[in-house]
């Protein structure tokens, strides 16, 4: 799994750059995606269609290298 100092390298960014920038999305993220929305969707499909058009409008990465 790619450390901060291997993405600053990746960018051409210094390591603690790469973790500033990395937290201000997480954050934004957070504000967009409240963490119950998984669950919000597996109670109402209906909730599916916005959050599709939610997605749309932004570029999401998604770090699951440690998941099953």
């Amino acid at each position: 799994m790619p450390t901060f100092e291997v993405l600053g390298l990746y960018f051409g960014i210094y390591k603690t750059e790469a973790k500033e920038i990395f937290n201000y999305w997480l954050e934004i993220l957070r504000n967009v995606f409240p963490a119950s929305l998984l669950k919000q969707l597996e109670k109402h499909n209906s909730d599916y269609a916005m959050a599709i058009e939610l997605l749309t409008e932004f570029h999401l990465i998604v770090d699951s290298m440690e998941q099953p």
